[in-house]
């Protein structure tokens, strides 16, 4: 079964064949950006395309740039990386890659950096890199360009590195960063978050500095995908099997079944069947849906979907979104002009577009879908706990 709350590896990663494959294709041509929120496979997915890019003898450099605070701290990581890749000192043109890290600090002596001094070297990098960055930086690369392997870089968590740099720093860093895929051909970029970059880049110069990427949205499972982990749940466990016992689980979870969701919903299974000794039946299932998973008991597993919005969005827009998520989870269709009205009562603003954003952002970030002017809920699951906890009317 899928682990809950890790990536999905070897033999727990299921499905995404599709998305998988419409990366390695697009790559040829293209850098990538993947946009899913947290738990829905988006590390999995980058953690599988580093093993099959690494497997064609191509370079891979995988990074979680979730704690890069500055533009010389996200260089000094993928250093840090390039210095560690076994491979680079055995192809051609990437020995000087090591001599140029020397320069980057007149005094650093050792090359070959045993564990220890890890820390060290890192800070060492980083101070060489606190006066022309963007010029070291474009040394480094051109030397990496010049060689004739194609070289992939995935940045996992990228828009929240971004979020946590100064606005000038982010800006610039931004700017060099397109320059960089347009010159540098040899280069490939997969970039991934878990929060919505265009919210992030409308304060640090606007989206334009990403139009070049192509955007993969990573959605929930299909249904099929969904009833062939839960069938699979029931070979395994050795429970009775009826096709109605799988699509009453199926239908709990609801679409687009998510899989962080499907995991948890089996898992809670699992622990009510060893702890009541009960068979898995209609009852067993509703109880397991009703009265655990949205339960007291299990809201760490949805409480960070209602804590990051203060996080991750503007004071302004924290009640906004919380009102017209709140009146979104009592019913079904809710009227755009409704959650306008909702915008404008906890915001005391009437600025249109504004709302448009904030609307757009909670698209963006997978909490709601909009379509013919109405909104819903993206996640069922979601909706019900929503609805439960922070409903409102």
């Amino acid at each position: 079964m899928m682990p809950v709350g890790s990536p999905a590896i070897g033999e727990d990663f299921i499905d995404r064949e599709q998305e998988i494959k419409q990366i390695l294709k697009s790559l040829d041509k293209d850098n990538i950006l993947l946009s899913a929120p947290r738990r829905f496979g988006k590390t999995s997915i980058m953690r599988k395309l580093e093993r099959e890019l690494s497997g064609n003898g191509n370079v891979v450099i995988f990074l979680d740039v979730e704690s890069v605070y500055s533009p010389q701290r996200f260089l000094t990581e993928t250093i840090m990386e390039l210095n560690e890749y076994e491979e680079f000192s055995e192809k051609s043109g990437f020995r000087n890659i090591r001599n140029l890290v020397k320069n980057v600090q007149s005094n650093f002596e050792e090359i070959e950096v045993p564990a220890v001094f890890k820390a060290k070297f890192r800070n060492i990098v980083e101070e060489g890199l606190e006066e022309n960055w963007i010029e070291k930086s474009d040394s480094l690369f051109k030397i990496i360009n010049s060689t004739n392997e194609r070289i992939y870089f995935i940045f996992d968590e990228f828009p929240i590195a971004i979020k946590n740099m100064q606005p000038s720093d982010a800006e610039k860093f931004l700017s060099w960063f397109r320059k960089l895929r347009q010159t540098c051909t040899n280069l490939r970029f997969i970039v991934g978050g878990s929060v919505s970059i265009e919210r992030v880049l409308r304060n640090v110069g606007g989206t334009n500095v990403i139009n070049d990427f192509k955007v993969i949205r990573v959605n929930g499972f299909e249904r099929d995908v969904a009833l062939h982990i839960v069938e699979n749940v029931f070979e395994d466990e050795g429970w009775e099997y009826t096709p109605f016992l799988v699509n009453k689980i199926v239908d709990c979870i609801g679409e687009p079944y998510i899989p962080y969701f499907v995991s948890i919903m089996l898992s809670a299974i699992i622990e009510e069947k060893i702890n009541t000794g009960k068979a898995v039946d209609e009852n067993l299932i509703d109880n397991v849906y009703n009265s655990r998973l949205l339960g007291s008991g299990c809201k760490h597993y949805f409480d960070p979907y209602y804590k990051r919005l203060k996080v991750y969005y503007h004071e302004m827009d924290v009640k906004a979104a919380k009102a017209i998520l709140g009146r979104t989870s009592t019913t079904d269709n809710y009227p755009l002009e409704l959650a306008y009205n909702a915008f404008q009562q906890e915001t005391g603003s009437n600025d249109y577009e504004h709302f448009l954003d904030l609307i757009s952002d909670l698209e963006n970030d997978f909490y709601l879908e909009i379509n013919d002017g109405k909104l819903n809920f993206y996640s069922k699951m979601l909706k019900d706990w929503w609805r439960i906890y922070h409903g409102t009317i």
